[in-house]
């Protein structure tokens, strides 16, 4: 038997005590002290999900000044140009790089745009098996046959804003991209606000973002139950500051991203941190960091079951390490190493 303890995250919140694992699997959550030494101790939670990324850009160092639609709007932005330009092999030990990094920071897996049409979904697959794929198209025109081979190997299509393209092209793909049951995503409002009406008639699975929102797109998203992605650093980094209290208000149902790669590292921490930072300043409550952190990713991706640790599931854990009793803040701002429990195979 393996014994993690300290604060577990449990459906009705967090609880102070140990989990034990027999087999691979949580055989009982109890409160109170742990009879034998625990092989980790912190707050203990399902692993973490990166809910918005683009790995595949590790690479790129960014000179300093540039704008959004300078660096990231596609097909001429840097970004765009960089990763063409990459070769199978270089993109795979980018891919595989950040992969690593974001297991040693606790995520489980990154919900990741990945550019580059079919090939750039199956450089992603093959490179790191555990992240969850939204293809990006290459054709500017709608091709059923190229979105047909990108969900062959895809979770989904994850597209640019509708202010980069054809409102038909977003419609047809995201029509078709429901007929295979699979998930569509969107960005939105990131530099301009745009008509949330327009962007929630595709259906999205979750948009990111929503920057330039206003209380009106945000209570819509909510009456939708439309999640957004919230990537703080990214915004900063480009002077914009998100609405968090504003969506928190709202209703809105809240996750978190890193974003580009290039731009922000893979550590959830920091970037919750800087979330809650956000959040501080904009006269919300610390607290209300905890379930963008660690639930509504995986509510997006693990609607029915797997959102906190309970009995009988898969024992696959992330410790985020911290000092005494649980304190969010303590956690965000600790810089000990985070811990995965994963099972043992061939048991």
């Amino acid at each position: 038997m393996d014994v993690l303890s300290g604060s577990v995250l449990v459906e009705d919140g967090i609880i102070e005590g140990y989990v034990c694992i027999e087999n691979g699997v949580v055989a009982s959550i109890e409160e109170g002290e742990p009879p034998v030494p625990p092989i980790a101790a912190g707050l203990i939670v399902p692993p973490l999900v990166n809910s918005h990324t683009h790995c595949a850009d590790a690479g790129l160092r960014v000179p300093s000044g540039m704008s959004i639609e300078e660096l990231v709007a596609p097909p001429e932005g840097l970004k765009h140009t960089y990763l063409r330009g990459l070769d199978e092999e270089s993109l795979e030990e980018h891919i595989r790089a950040y992969a690593e990094a974001s297991r040693k920071n606790g995520v489980g897996t990154f919900i990741d745009f990945r550019e580059g049409g079919e090939s750039g979904c199956r450089a992603l697959r093959k490179a790191a098996p555990e992240s969850t794929i939204l293809g990006r198209p290459l054709s500017k025109e709608y091709d059923p046959e190229e979105i047909s081979g990108i969900l062959d190997i895809a979770d989904g299509i994850g597209i640019s804003g509708i202010s980069d393209m054809d409102i038909g092209y977003i419609e047809s793909v995201a029509d078709q991209t429901r007929e295979r049951r699979k998930m569509f995503a969107i960005h939105a409002s990131e530099s301009t606000r745009e008509d949330i009406d327009l962007i929630l008639s595709f259906d999205p699975a979750f948009v990111v973002h929503m920057v330039e929102a206003g209380d009106s797109d945000l209570l819509k998203c909510a009456e939708a139950e439309v999640r957004v992605v919230v990537c703080t650093r990214s915004n900063q980094y480009f002077g914009k500051v998100p609405p968090i209290k504003r969506m928190l208000d709202c209703g809105v149902d809240v996750a978190i991203g890193t974003d580009n790669a290039m731009l922000c590292d893979t550590d959830m921490r920091s970037e919750a941190l800087a979330f809650r930072d956000v959040l501080v300043s904009q006269g919300g409550s610390a607290d209300d960091v905890m379930e963008p952190m660690l639930t509504t990713g995986r509510k997006i991706l693990y609607p029915h079951n797997k959102i906190h640790i309970s009995v009988g599931m898969t024992a696959e854990l992330t410790v985020l390490p911290c000092r005494g009793a649980f304190r969010m803040d303590d956690i965000l701002r600790n810089r000990e190493p985070v811990f995965r429990y994963r099972p043992k195979r061939g048991k």
